[in-house]
């Protein structure tokens, strides 16, 4: 990571390099320790890479660059776990998600999925687990079946998935600005964002739960010892977050992928040194928050393999017939956005990790006339069908933690709990889109 930011500020290309074949050694020596599917897409990138270069040879620039901005993608995951171990034990993290389950209950929903949103650019995906913890009783019994606490975690999930719309810290986002130069990050962050927000009142008000999962009608799961004040702090120190890595991205002139790695240690490091000791020193704490880089070992090769198998399957396209109908502006046009914002969440339904069919479409469309001449309707299309996928696909983190939390398979969580609201976002988000696209953006 540290040779991949001087080579980005260096504007070294050989430091880069360097990160990204350091990055292939990093996945050989973690080999044992990744899950079967991170251990497949590893295997499937390095044969799709081998091959490129077999037949394809003077494309081998292009996939290193592939390889290089994998890195990026593998070290923004890795960061994002650093930060989450000391946000997860800190009290006004708890208080915070206190707070929001504080509400009347046919506020509570809304209370949760919009700050559940905020606190997961911080907190990520932690901020689900921390809902369910929170509605677990006291008394230890078995409450997973319970709709109303359900409806919680539910919303909790989904105002996590929905960050990943907007956030420049989130990897969707990372991958779409990567894979579509000409697009301005921040008319897609102030576009995106407008979105989200419209969805957090829709939604607030309309949950699109299933029967499983109801809004209480009385105050169950209701917590009474939530503070605003921590909250206020909390979505505070979320902003500064955000502040910063846009101030670094528009000050160096980096990436938004390696603001974040950027920001995100050094964030990490000062929230250590201003929380709490309780008589643990900040070496000790130190050491395990780095040990926490190693918690998303498997998601990171997943997102390093998928950006090179992304590149190998544009080379392939490319060398295809048809190519020039896709690059001379045969596909310029509404219907293929909207084709991809169905067929991105498709592919994840169906278990294929949501990078593989975004960093596709980005790295194949990113090029052509429709990149060229309407980036910000491409970008909506990837960033929102990323938040979309996560929230169809059986295998996403997301779903895997609302399935254990609610004791039904993840699957059931994806294809049944959470189909009337991926379709309702889908109509709105191609109704924008389609608004984008007419406008000329």
């Amino acid at each position: 990571m540290l040779l991949l930011i001087c080579g980005a500020i260096l504007h070294t290309t050989v430091l880069s390099k360097l990160a990204a074949i350091l990055s292939v050694i990093w996945v050989a020596t973690q080999w044992t320790r990744l899950i079967p599917l991170a251990r497949l897409f590893v295997g499937i990138a390095a044969a799709c890479f081998a091959l490129c270069i077999l037949l394809w040879p003077e494309a081998a620039p292009r996939l290193m660059t592939a390889l290089v901005q994998g890195t990026g993608f593998a070290g923004l995951m890795m960061v994002l776990g650093l930060l989450r171990q000391p946000v997860k034990r800190a009290e006004v993290t708890r208080e915070a998600a206190e707070y929001l389950l504080s509400f009347r209950p046919k506020h509570r929903y809304g209370s949760v999925l919009a700050g559940a949103q905020f606190m997961a650019l911080m907190f990520n995906i932690g901020i689900i687990a921390m809902i369910g913890d929170l509605t677990q009783p006291t008394d230890g019994r078995d409450v997973r079946h319970d709709p109303a606490r359900r409806a919680m975690v539910m919303a909790a999930m989904r105002g996590a998935a929905l960050v990943s719309i907007w956030s420049p810290m989130s990897l969707g986002f990372a991958i779409v600005t990567a894979g579509v130069p000409t697009i301005d990050p921040m008319q897609l962050i102030a576009v995106a964002f407008g979105f989200t927000a419209l969805l957090l009142i829709l939604s607030g008000h309309f949950p699109l739960l299933p029967k499983a999962a109801q809004l209480p009608t009385e105050d169950v799961c209701k917590s009474e010892t939530g503070s605003v004040l921590s909250l206020v702090k909390v979505l505070g120190a979320s902003a500064l977050l955000l502040m910063l890595t846009i101030t670094l991205h528009r000050t160096l002139a980096l990436s938004f992928t390696l603001s974040a790695v950027v920001v995100l240690p050094v964030f990490s490091l000062i929230w250590l040194a201003l929380e709490p000791s309780r008589g643990v020193a900040y070496g000790e704490r130190l050491r395990s928050a780095l040990a926490a880089l190693a918690d998303l070992r498997s998601e990171s090769a997943l997102f390093l393999s998928a950006n090179v198998i992304g590149a190998a399957l544009s080379l392939v396209i490319q060398a295809s017939p048809l190519w020039p109908l896709l690059s001379n502006g045969g596909f310029a046009s509404l219907p293929t956005l909207i084709l991809c914002l169905f067929a991105i969440p498709l592919a994840a339904a169906l278990y294929l990790p949501n990078s593989i069919m975004v960093v596709l479409t980005a790295q194949v469309l990113g090029p052509t006339v429709l990149g060229q001449s309407h980036p910000l309707a491409l970008g909506l299309t990837l960033c929102i069908g990323w938040a979309l996928a996560i929230c169809v696909n059986p295998i996403s983190a997301m779903n895997l933690i609302v399935g254990r939390f609610c004791d039904v398979p993840a699957s059931r969580v994806a294809h049944l709990w959470n189909v009337r609201f991926v379709a309702v976002t889908f109509v709105l988000a191609a109704l924008l889109i389609g608004f984008v696209f007419q406008l000329g953006g």
